[in-house]
This record gives structure tokens, C-alpha cells and sequence, in this order.
């Protein structure tokens, strides 16, 4: 009955077409670390120069940064120049493409590399599925909708030199390896990681000769000219320092027992019954099988990485589901692409239509307003505010204490009251200790959110003066000068 059951070009491009549509762009771009990559990228291209230092703090440009993300600043930053919020959405569409065509590909390359069918009639649905969830969940502004691609294709180039070692396998892998390197040096690890593996792998099965080695040292090779240098490849390990990184919601460990982290809860489920069919004691599955694991149980932004390869297992998994494992489909890739390409175009008219705006409600829209308002021109106002808003308010034209860079806040040289770096004074400062890090850092400004403790807001009052301004992301502190009449929205 479902022996010869097939998908057909006109289905497959329907199907991909009306997944995308669902994939809505507006939400594609409200990230608070997205306000500090596009201010960083404008003023990169306009001093015609990567950054070493962090701009728009308390402390000028003195403190040092490792620019691990400046390949993505400087894509964004033009297209924001050009088009504003939609021309993120440009970026964010080729990603998309690459990222679903990348999962297709790796599944079909899996099961050949056991000897089954490259099509099944369960990938495209099951790709479609995790797509949407990395769209909504990493795909906001942020370098990782560049990387994530990337690193899928490396591996998918890596496994096709691994079955034949075309020299065109290996120049795209060296390429890749580069462009990781530099759009989001952080990450490159991981192409480090899967390197290594395919060694391993090379030496257990006897396949390691020469011309495989030097192919090998070449990828690693590759990331090193970058903006960040060896130190921008182990940024890993200077943001992890002291367990800084801890204070960071996403970088904290997951809580399965949420009912938000459900569906993570699942895939881990799902991961774990795909391995008896997936593993077929190859040595190479069984590393990439430990590693994944280890990255996805470890916090939200690691867990990226097991829905980016969970279709290298699923793929072979597919063969035991009784009801489809004797179907097989015809799936063009050709329809697939007009599919992803029709939808795309969509939603890309759709946002140029009715262009997205910064929500007053998540960020500091009106008090920033108030605040530039009361500024004099030329000059940038110091304003206090929580980590996940002094992006935004960096963007808009103020001076912060610390804001998404993390790594050059958390040096000696921001010490300050309570013994506290910056990182830790924007973290633990809006609470009793806020009037002592005013009297410390002398903000001309303070903007805390609404929705807070009263207690806590009373004694801000007593401390700091009334607010100057109240908006509907919160209120506005003018620190040093005597109390004004409160404004309105």
C-alpha cells in the first residue's frame, strides 16, 4: 500500500511554501544584543576599523575587546543603514534558506553514509518541524542565524570528504572553516571539534594518509586570521570565567521541568531513542553522539546544536517507523528551493510593507526619548540601566556602565564599589545597592523597569529623587541635579 507512496515537486514546494509563511518575520529581529551589534558595526565602518576596545561605557574606549562577532556586525550594519529593520530580514532569509536546504542535505547524507535510500518521506516534514523552532527561538538579530548555517554545511562537506575525497569537498570545508572564523569566531570550536572527530575517525578506520591529514590541519588552520586572533577562537573560555557566563538567562542549565522548555525536554527524549538505530557502532556517530549530547543538555544557547544535527540521527531513525519504512519519496530539491524561495520572498514583501517597530514595552523607546530630549547636542548622556536594556540604550546614543559584550566589563579594571566589576554592578545593582553604584559610577541618568519590587522602588525614590519621567518601559532618574515634575507618556 505505501510502497510506492512518493512526495511530488508540486507538494514538496506547497508544503515548504506554507511552513515559511507561518514562519513570521516580525518576529526576527527583537533581540537586545541586536541594538549593540548594529551600533558597533556602524561605528566600524565609519572609523574603518575592527574594534578593540569597547565604545559608549562609563569608562570611554579603554577597556579591551575581543571582537569575536565582527564579520556579523559588519553585515548588519549596512543593511540596517539601507532599509532599516527589514534589512535584517534580508540576511535573516538567506540564512534560513541555506539553514533548511543544509538540513536536508545533512539527513540525506547520513542515511547514505549507512548504505540506505537518500530520500524518506518523513525528512522534509521533520526538517520543516526544528526549522521553525531555530527560527523563533535563535533567529533574532543575532550572529547565530549567520553561523548556524555555515557549521551545518562545514559538517555535511565534512562527512562527503569523509566518503570520497574530492578536492572540491575539501576547498569548500577550508572555506567555510574561514568564514565561521570570522563572522562568529566564538563558535569556530566547533568546527575544531568536528576536525578532530573526522581524525579519530581516519586513524581507527586506517584512512589517515597524508593528503587527509594536510586537508585536516588546513581547516584548523583557516580560523586563525580572524579580527580576534587565537583569543577570539577560545572566547569560549574567557566568558566563562569565575562562571560569569551563570548570570546570563540563557547561558544557565535548562530546566526540563518547565513547562516553556517542553519541547527541549522532548528532543532530548527523542535524541535518546534515535541513537540505537542511529549509532550502527560507526565510531565517528558514536563522538558526534557524545558531544551533542553534552552541548544540548548544557544551557538554552548551547542547545542549539542538538536541533542543528538531531536530522543526522533522526534520518536513519525513520527506517523503524513501520507504518512509512517501506515508502520511499521522490523529493526534489528543486521544489524545495522554490518552496523556501517563495515563501521567503512573501514574508520579505510583508515586512518592507508594514515595517516592524521597537516595542516601548520591552525597551527603554520613550524614556530614551525623554532622555536625548534634556541632552545637549553632541553629547552622549551616561545612562544606568539593566544589562538587557543598555544595548538598546548604547544604540540610541548613550554611554553605559555594561552591555551584551560581557568580556570587557568583567576586568579589573571596571572594579568598583562592593568590590563588583561592571558585569556584576549591572547584574546585582538594581536592588538595594543601586543608590551606592549611582554614588560610585555618577550616571547622569538611572532607568529602571516597571514591574518591580514597591519596597525597592520607594527606597530608589528616597535615595535618588522622584522620577523625572515615567514611560511605558518604566521610570527615569536624573541623578546629581535636584528633583523635576514628572512627566508623562
Amino acid at each position: 500500500m505505501f510502497k510506492k507512496t512518493a512526495w511530488y515537486p508540486p507538494a514538496c514546494g506547497l508544503l515548504v511554501t506554507a511552513v515559511i509563511i507561518l514562519m513570521l518575520p516580525k518576529y526576527s529581529y527583537n533581540d537586545p544584543d541586536t541594538f549593540w551589534h548594529l551600533e558597533v558595526g556602524r561605528y566600524m565602518l565609519e572609523q574603518g576599523k575592527v574594534l578593540h576596545q569597547a565604545i559608549h561605557t562609563f569608562y570611554g574606549d579603554q577597556l579591551p575587546y575581543i571582537p569575536h562577532e565582527a564579520g556579523f556586525q559588519l553585515l548588519i550594519a549596512p543593511l540596517y543603514h539601507w532599509f532599516g529593520w527589514p534589512g535584517i530580514y534580508l540576511l535573516t532569509a538567506l540564512c534560513l534558506f541555506g539553514l533548511i536546504m543544509g538540513l536536508m542535505r545533512l539527513g540525506k547524507v547520513s542515511r547514505r553514509e549507512l548504505g540506505l535510500g537518500e530520500d524518506h518521506i518523513l525528512l522534509l516534514p521533520f526538517v520543516l518541524l526544528i526549522s521553525c523552532w531555530i527560527y523563533y527561538n535563535y533567529f533574532k538579530g543575532r550572529p547565530q542565524m549567520v553561523s548556524s548555517p555555515l557549521i551545518v554545511w562545514f559538517f555535511v562537506y565534512l562527512r562527503e570528504y569523509q566518503m570520497k575525497s574530492r578536492a572540491i569537498y575539501a576547498a569548500v570545508m577550508i572555506l567555510l572553516s574561514c568564514a565561521v572564523a570570522n563572522v562568529h569566531t566564538g563558535v569556530w570550536l566547533v568546527i575544531a571539534v568536528f576536525t578532530g572527530m573526522a581524525v579519530l575517525e581516519s586513524l581507527i578506520t586506517r584512512r589517515l594518509h597524508w593528503k587527509r591529514a594536510a586537508v585536516f590541519m588546513l581547516v584548523l588552520l583557516a580560523g586563525l586570521p580572524n579580527p580576534g586572533g587565537l583569543k577570539g577562537l577560545l572566547f569560549i573560555f574567557t566568558v566563562t570565567r569565575n562562571h560569569y557566563n551563570l548570570l546570563i538567562n540563557e547561558w544557565q542549565p535548562l530546566a526540563f521541568s518547565r513547562l516553556d522548555q517542553l519541547p527541549i525536554l522532548l528532543l532530548l527524549l527523542f535524541f535518546a531513542i534515535t541513537l540505537p538505530y542511529a549509532l550502527q557502532r560507526k565510531p565517528f556517530r558514536f563522538f558526534l553522539m557524545a558531544g551533542i549530547l553534552y552541548l544540548g543538555v548544557s544551557n538554552f544557547k548551547q542547545n542549539l546544536f542538538m536541533w542543528l544535527f538531531i536530522p543526522y540521527f533522526a534520518s536513519v531513525f525513520f527506517e523503524a517507523v513501520s507504518l512509512v519504512s517501506r515508502s520511499r519519496m521522490r523529493l526534489s530539491e528543486r521544489a524545495v528551493a522554490l518552496g523556501l524561495t517563495a515563501g521567503l520572498l512573501f514574508n520579505t514583501v510583508s515586512i518592507f510593507t508594514v515595517p516592524p517597530v521597537t516595542a516601548a514595552g520591552d525597551y527603554p523607546v520613550l524614556e530614551m526619548n525623554y532622555v536625548l530630549e534634556h541632552t545637549p547636542a553632541g553629547k552622549r548622556p551616561k545612562v544606568l540601566s539593566s544589562y538587557g536594556s543598555s544595548g538598546y540604550v548604547m544604540f540610541r546614543g548613550g554611554d553605559v556602565l555594561c552591555d551584551g559584550r560581557q568580556d570587557p566589563f568583567i576586568t579589573k579594571a571596571s572594579a568598583g564599589v562592593m568590590g563588583w566589576n561592571a558585569f556584576e554592578r549591572s547584574m546585582y545593582g538594581f536592588s538595594e545597592y543601586l543608590p551606592d553604584i549611582v554614588s560610585y559610577d555618577h550616571p547622569d541618568y538611572v532607568i529602571v523597569r516597571s514591574g518591580g519590587s514597591g519596597r525597592l522602588y520607594q527606597d530608589w525614590v528616597k535615595d535618588l529623587g522622584t522620577p523625572v519621567y515615567k514611560g511605558s518601559y518604566g521610570s527615569v532618574f536624573r541623578t546629581g541635579d535636584p528633583p523635576r515634575t514628572l512627566g508623562s507618556q
